[in-house]
C-alpha cells in the first residue's frame, strides 16, 4: 500500500470519500454475504428435520419387531412360595409348581482364630511362618502346601493379604476380632504355625464344611432340581422361597402397559414430526427482510437485530419439495389399510385398534393429520387381538413389485422406510452435522459462495487503492498549483 495523502492541499475528507465510494463498489459482496447466511440458515434448518426425523425412526425400530408386540408378564397365585420374571418368550400360558425342598447353600471348610487384635492395621511384633497345608490324602497327611512368612512389621491387614495373593486355596477374612480362614475348593485344609501361637494363630486342622443341598420339584408334574432356588426355566426365571403344601400356579400374558406404551411413543413422535413439518412448509415469508449483514447488526440494538433476523429467517422451508412430499407420504402410510393373505379385516388399519384422526369438528382441520389414541379401544386390541396388531405394525413383505410390498407391508415398516427416504434426500441436500466434510448440495453452493466473496474482496481491494491513488494524484497536482502560485505572488509583490 503506497502513501496516502488525505485532504492536505484540497481540505477534502478523502477517507470518507472513498469509503462511501465503496460502499456502492460492495454490494455485490454483501448480496452474497446475505445469500450465504440465507444458505447456512436452510442448511441448518434441514438438520434440525433430520434430528426429528432420526427420533423417530429410533422409536420405529422396536414398532417394526413381532419381539415388541410378544411380550409377557408373569404372575403367581402365591407369590411368597415363588414368583416369576419374564425374560424370554413362554410357550405356554400356565405353569404348575409344587416345591419338595428348597436349595441350601453348603458351607466350606473354615478355621477360626481369636485373636484379641481391635486394630487391623496394628503391628503384631514378632515374625513366624504360617503353612497353609491342602489336599488331604486318606491316610489324613496333605499332598500340597505353601508357606507364607510374616514379619513384625506385620499386621492383621496384610497377614489377610498374603494369604488371599498366596494362591493356597485358602482365602482369610477378619471381623470382631476373629481371624476366619475359608477353603477356596470346599476341601479340609490345615494351619501350621510351627508352634507359634502369635494372634490366637495356632496349628489347627479346618471344619470339614457342609455340601449343598438342591432344590428339588416339579413344573407341569415334570419332576426337576436346581442347584440355586433362582432358575430360568422356558423364558421364565422363577424363585423358589418356601417349599409347597398344594401346588402355585404362574400365569403368563401379554404385557399389555409395554405394548401401549411402545405404541403411544410411536404416536407422540409422529405428531411431533407432523407439526414441526407442517409448520416449516407453511411459515410465512417476509421478503422485505434480509440477513443482516455483522456491521448492520452492530448498529443496531441487540433485540432489534434478533427480531429482524427472526424474519428473516421465516418461510426459510416454505413449501419445500421434500418435506411436503415426505409429509404426503407418512400419511399415506399410516391411512392405507394392509392387504395381505391372512389379514384380519377388521384390523387392517390403525383407525380400527383405536388410532385416528381428530375429534370431528370445525377445527379438526388444523390439526393437520395428527393422530389421536382412544386408550381403551387401544388396549382392548392388543389384550384380545394381540396377534392382528402385531401384523398391522410388523407384517414384512419381500415382493419384488413395490405396489405390491407396499400394500402387504405393515405400518412400522411403511414408515421406516419412507422416514429413511426423507432423511436420505434432507441428507443429500443438507449434510450431516458434525461431519468435518459434506459434499451435500448447500455444502457446495457455500464454498461456491466462499469463494466468489475471496475473489470480491481481492477485486475491493484494488478498486480502493486505484480510488487513493487517484485521490493522492489530484492532491499532488493541487499542492503543486497551490506552490506556483504563491511564487507568483512572492515575484509581482516584488
Amino acid at each position: 500500500m503506497g502513501i496516502r495523502l488525505s485532504g492536505m492541499a484540497s481540505g477534502m475528507d478523502t477517507e470518507k470519500i472513498v469509503k462511501d465510494l465503496m460502499k456502492t463498489q460492495r454490494e455485490p459482496v454483501n448480496r452474497l454475504q446475505r445469500s450465504k447466511y440465507t444458505l447456512e440458515w436452510k442448511r441448518d434448518a434441514y438438520r434440525e428435520m433430520n434430528t426429528l426425523l432420526a427420533d423417530m425412526q429410533n422409536s420405529l425400530k422396536n414398532l417394526r419387531l413381532s419381539g415388541t408386540f410378544s411380550k409377557k408378564v408373569a404372575s403367581s397365585e402365591n407369590d411368597s412360595m415363588v414368583s416369576a420374571n419374564v425374560k424370554g418368550r413362554p410357550a405356554v400360558s400356565s405353569y404348575t409348581i409344587e416345591v419338595e425342598k428348597l436349595a441350601i447353600a453348603g458351607t466350606p471348610p473354615t478355621a477360626e482364630f481369636d485373636t484379641g487384635v481391635t486394630d487391623v492395621k496394628q503391628k503384631i511384633g514378632s515374625g513366624f511362618t504360617l503353612k497353609l497345608q491342602t489336599d488331604k490324602q486318606p491316610d489324613d497327611s496333605f499332598a500340597a502346601s505353601k508357606e507364607i512368612v510374616i514379619d513384625a512389621e506385620d499386621s492383621i491387614e496384610s497377614i489377610m493379604s498374603k494369604i488371599n495373593s498366596s494362591n493356597a486355596g485358602v482365602k482369610a477374612t477378619f471381623f470382631n476380632g476373629k481371624l476366619v480362614m475359608s477353603s477356596e475348593d470346599g476341601k479340609v485344609f490345615k494351619v501350621d504355625t510351627g508352634g507359634n501361637s502369635a494372634l490366637g494363630l495356632v496349628t489347627k486342622e479346618s471344619s470339614g464344611g457342609t455340601p449343598n443341598t438342591d432344590a428339588k420339584f416339579k413344573i407341569n408334574g415334570v419332576q426337576y432340581t436346581s442347584k440355586t432356588n433362582t432358575f430360568t426355566f422356558d423364558g421364565i426365571d422363577f424363585t423358589l422361597k418356601q417349599a409347597t403344601t398344594t401346588p402355585v400356579v404362574i400365569s403368563t400374558k401379554t404385557d399389555e402397559d409395554t405394548i401401549f406404551n411402545t405404541v403411544k411413543d410411536f404416536v407422540e413422535k409422529y405428531n411431533a414430526i407432523i407439526e414441526v413439518i407442517n409448520k416449516k412448509i407453511s411459515e410465512p415469508k417476509y421478503k422485505s427482510y434480509q440477513p443482516l449483514l455483522d456491521e448492520e447488526k452492530e448498529a443496531l440494538p441487540e433485540k432489534t437485530a434478533e427480531k429482524m433476523d427472526a424474519m428473516a429467517k421465516s418461510g426459510i422451508l416454505l413449501r419445500d419439495p421434500i418435506l411436503s412430499s415426505g409429509l404426503t407420504e407418512l400419511r399415506r402410510a399410516i391411512s392405507t389399510p394392509l392387504q395381505v393373505t391372512g389379514v384380519n379385516t377388521a384390523f387392517d388399519t390403525l383407525s380400527e385398534i383405536g388410532i385416528g384422526g381428530p375429534p370431528s369438528g370445525k377445527n379438526a382441520y388444523q390439526e393437520n393429520g395428527k393422530l389421536y389414541i382412544d386408550e381403551n379401544k387401544l388396549r382392548e386390541a392388543i389384550r384380545n387381538n394381540g396377534d392382528d396388531v402385531l401384523k398391522l405394525f410388523t407384517n414384512y413383505s419381500s415382493d419384488g413389485n413395490l405396489a405390491t410390498k407396499y400394500k402387504e407391508s405393515g405400518v412400522a415398516e411403511r414408515l421406516y422406510s419412507e422416514v429413511n427416504k426423507i432423511i436420505d434426500k434432507v441428507t443429500k441436500q443438507a449434510g450431516s452435522a458434525g461431519i468435518a466434510f459434506n459434499d451435500s448440495e448447500l455444502d457446495k453452493k457455500l464454498r461456491q459462495t466462499d469463494d466468489d466473496i475471496n475473489r470480491w474482496e481481492d477485486r475491493l481491494k484494488v478498486i480502493e487503492d486505484r480510488y487513493y491513488k487517484q485521490f493522492s494524484a489530484m492532491e499532488s497536482a493541487m499542492s503543486k498549483a497551490q506552490s506556483q502560485g504563491s511564487w507568483f505572488a512572492q515575484m509581482l509583490g516584488q
